[in-house]
Protein backbone atom coordinates (compact mmCIF):
# COMPACT_ATOMS: atom_id res chain seq x y z
CA UNK A 1 0.00 0.00 0.00
CA UNK A 2 1.58 3.30 -0.95
CA UNK A 3 0.80 6.77 0.73
CA UNK A 4 1.34 10.19 -0.56
CA UNK A 5 3.14 12.54 3.00
CA UNK A 6 4.24 16.04 2.94
CA UNK A 7 7.93 15.55 4.96
CA UNK A 8 8.51 19.01 6.35
CA UNK A 9 12.16 20.53 7.38
CA UNK A 10 14.24 18.45 4.23
CA UNK A 11 17.80 20.03 3.37
CA UNK A 12 16.84 20.93 -0.12
CA UNK A 13 20.69 20.07 -0.41
CA UNK A 14 20.27 16.68 0.52
CA UNK A 15 17.06 16.53 -1.46
CA UNK A 16 18.55 17.42 -4.59
CA UNK A 17 21.35 15.10 -4.25
CA UNK A 18 18.66 11.92 -3.43
CA UNK A 19 16.65 12.49 -6.46
CA UNK A 20 19.69 12.90 -8.38
CA UNK A 21 21.09 9.58 -7.21
CA UNK A 22 17.60 8.18 -7.77
CA UNK A 23 17.35 9.27 -11.10
CA UNK A 24 20.72 7.67 -11.71
CA UNK A 25 19.67 4.65 -11.04
CA UNK A 26 16.11 4.53 -12.60
CA UNK A 27 14.23 4.59 -9.83
CA UNK A 28 11.91 7.15 -8.14
CA UNK A 29 12.39 9.34 -5.32
CA UNK A 30 9.83 7.59 -3.65
CA UNK A 31 11.41 4.15 -4.36
CA UNK A 32 14.68 5.31 -2.60
CA UNK A 33 12.80 6.96 0.64
CA UNK A 34 11.29 3.43 1.29
CA UNK A 35 14.61 2.16 0.84
CA UNK A 36 16.44 4.46 3.13
CA UNK A 37 13.41 3.91 6.20
CA UNK A 38 12.89 0.93 5.83
CA UNK A 39 16.73 0.28 5.79
CA UNK A 40 16.37 2.55 8.73
CA UNK A 41 13.68 0.78 10.80
CA UNK A 42 15.92 -2.86 10.69
CA UNK A 43 18.94 -0.67 12.06
CA UNK A 44 16.57 1.10 14.99
CA UNK A 45 14.09 -2.20 15.69
CA UNK A 46 16.80 -4.53 17.40
CA UNK A 47 17.94 -1.55 19.65
CA UNK A 48 14.27 -0.78 20.39
CA UNK A 49 13.53 -4.47 21.66
CA UNK A 50 16.91 -5.11 23.73
CA UNK A 51 15.78 -1.45 25.30
CA UNK A 52 12.25 -3.14 26.06
CA UNK A 53 13.83 -5.99 27.60
CA UNK A 54 16.77 -4.31 29.47
CA UNK A 55 13.68 -2.52 31.16
CA UNK A 56 11.47 -5.39 32.13
CA UNK A 57 14.12 -7.10 33.74
CA UNK A 58 14.89 -4.26 35.80
CA UNK A 59 11.39 -3.76 36.15
CA UNK A 60 11.59 -7.98 37.52
CA UNK A 61 14.86 -6.54 39.47
CA UNK A 62 13.50 -3.98 41.25
CA UNK A 63 9.78 -5.67 41.86
CA UNK A 64 10.86 -8.89 42.65
CA UNK A 65 9.66 -8.62 46.84
CA UNK A 66 6.20 -8.15 45.54
CA UNK A 67 6.24 -10.69 42.70
CA UNK A 68 7.61 -13.17 45.33
CA UNK A 69 3.94 -13.53 46.60
CA UNK A 70 3.10 -15.03 43.29
CA UNK A 71 5.23 -18.21 44.07
CA UNK A 72 4.15 -20.65 41.85
CA UNK A 73 1.98 -18.61 39.83
CA UNK A 74 2.87 -17.90 36.26
CA UNK A 75 3.74 -13.80 35.11
CA UNK A 76 3.48 -11.58 32.37
CA UNK A 77 5.44 -8.43 32.82
CA UNK A 78 5.95 -6.12 29.71
CA UNK A 79 6.08 -2.84 29.49
CA UNK A 80 7.55 -2.22 32.40
CA UNK A 81 4.47 -3.64 34.43
CA UNK A 82 2.99 -6.63 35.95
CA UNK A 83 0.31 -7.78 33.07
CA UNK A 84 -1.18 -10.62 34.55
CA UNK A 85 -0.61 -13.49 37.58
CA UNK A 86 -1.87 -16.62 36.28
CA UNK A 87 -1.94 -20.66 36.95
CA UNK A 88 -1.72 -22.29 33.93
CA UNK A 89 1.19 -21.10 30.68
CA UNK A 90 -1.42 -21.21 27.69
CA UNK A 91 -3.54 -18.23 30.03
CA UNK A 92 -0.16 -16.50 30.05
CA UNK A 93 0.72 -16.66 26.97
CA UNK A 94 -2.02 -15.44 25.38
CA UNK A 95 -1.45 -12.61 27.34
CA UNK A 96 2.33 -12.39 26.52
CA UNK A 97 1.26 -12.35 22.97
CA UNK A 98 -0.54 -8.97 23.23
CA UNK A 99 3.00 -7.24 23.73
CA UNK A 100 5.94 -7.13 21.24
CA UNK A 101 8.28 -8.00 24.46
CA UNK A 102 6.75 -9.57 27.03
CA UNK A 103 8.77 -12.00 30.26
CA UNK A 104 6.68 -14.83 30.92
CA UNK A 105 7.81 -17.05 33.78
CA UNK A 106 7.21 -19.08 36.74
CA UNK A 107 7.58 -17.15 40.09
CA UNK A 108 10.11 -19.22 41.71
CA UNK A 109 13.05 -18.19 42.95
CA UNK A 110 14.58 -14.81 41.63
CA UNK A 111 15.24 -15.44 37.78
CA UNK A 112 18.98 -14.89 36.37
CA UNK A 113 19.86 -13.48 33.18
CA UNK A 114 18.62 -15.58 30.54
CA UNK A 115 16.92 -15.43 27.16
CA UNK A 116 13.21 -15.10 27.44
CA UNK A 117 10.45 -15.23 24.88
CA UNK A 118 9.50 -12.45 22.70
CA UNK A 119 6.39 -11.58 20.93
CA UNK A 120 4.19 -13.37 18.77
CA UNK A 121 6.19 -12.22 15.53
CA UNK A 122 9.24 -14.15 17.49
CA UNK A 123 7.12 -17.57 17.39
CA UNK A 124 7.89 -20.54 15.32
CA UNK A 125 4.79 -21.77 13.54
Amino acid sequence: MKKNILIRGVDVGVYRSAKAAASLRGITLGEAVNQALSEWVKRVEPLTLEREVEQNLEFIRSSWDDLIKYKGKIVVVAQQKLQGVFEHFEEARRVASRFRVAHTFLVDRKPMEKVIELGPEMEVR
